[in-house]
């Protein structure tokens, strides 16, 4: 994982919706776009971040304070 990166507001909403537990279909809801965009976005933040997983993408999220622990 690398360090603190500037993340576009919709990145930052993406990061906030995966740590409330949201599923790819109800961030597609959220953002009224297809599920197979929210994939494609999780995909480019998550090379972007260098993570492969939502667990990852939370734990670095807190770890450099993208949201409140």
């Amino acid at each position: 994982m690398v360090g603190p990166l500037r993340l576009t507001a919709r990145e930052r909403q993406l990061v906030a919706a995966v740590i409330d537990g949201c599923t790819n279909r109800e961030i597609a809801v959220r953002f009224g776009v297809s599920e197979q965009t929210v994939k494609n976005q999780l995909s480019v933040l998550f090379q972007k971040i260098g993570v492969s997983s939502r667990l990852e993408l939370a734990m670095y999220a807190v770890r450099h304070r993208l949201v409140e622990a």
